[in-house]
């Protein structure tokens, strides 16, 4: 789950800037579907099952705003959104966000790798 988080809070933000793409992660709890086995359903504790409807709010609660990078876990009726840590300094603000004009600029516009064509095999 860590992964998709960090996947969802690196990813997010750029392409909502760059291309209009929001990019937000549903986590769900235990939710009721058929692919549950036979009996699994009726022995859980109902205080630890997730309906659909959760799930689906947490949907709707994405498309209905601007949100991108975010996360939302889903437990009961609940929707917990989990905001992500604050960078401990400005170096760390730097290198996280602020660094595609120095890359760019570094490469003359080019990523690492496509200097003098190896992103071409050459």
């Amino acid at each position: 789950m860590l992964q998709i988080i960090g996947l969802v809070r690196s990813v997010g933000p750029k392409f909502r800037r760059d291309d209009k793409i929001t990019v937000n992660a549903i986590l769900p709890a235990f939710v009721v579907t058929g692919l549950a086995p036979a009996g699994l359903v009726d022995a859980m504790p109902k205080e630890h099952l997730t309906p659909m409807s959760t799930i689906l709010k947490a949907y709707d609660s994405f498309l209905e705003s601007d949100m991108s990078g975010e996360t939302v876990e889903c437990s009961g009726t609940e929707l917990y959104y989990r905001k992500k840590a604050e960078y401990p300094n400005k170096s760390q603000v730097w290198l996280a966000e602020d660094t595609d004009g120095f890359w760019k600029g570094s490469y003359g516009g080019k990523r690492a790798g496509e200097q003098k064509g190896v992103a071409n095999g050459k």
